[in-house]
């Protein structure tokens, strides 16, 4: 089953493979996300989820905690932890 997402900035549409990290999709489309640490603790690779939230893995704990230091609202993510299962609408924020 593929996923389609679409990178809002660039209105950027790719199909994926469901259950592929957001981080490689956006890498492989050479969508314009700046990844700094890749592990989910610097933020620059923070986006919002248009669309399609419900498509999205949970965050993890550190995921979880970085955005709440921030105030974030539930559809901003770090697009290095995200996993996607369905289609998305990916806005880029960064830090």
């Amino acid at each position: 089953m593929s996923v389609k997402v679409h990178f809002l900035l660039e209105d950027l549409l790719v199909e994926a493979p469901a259950g592929t990290s957001l981080q490689r999709i956006a890498d492989a489309a050479g969508a314009d996300i700046t990844f700094g640490c890749r592990t989910g603790s610097c933020g620059t690779c923070r986006v919002r989820v248009a669309e399609g939230l419900h498509h999205c893995s949970d965050p993890g704990p550190e995921e979880r905690d970085f955005l709440q230091g921030l105030d974030a609202p539930p559809d901003q993510r770090l697009a290095c932890q995200v996993v996607v299962h369905g289609d998305v609408a990916i806005d880029y924020l960064g830090l």
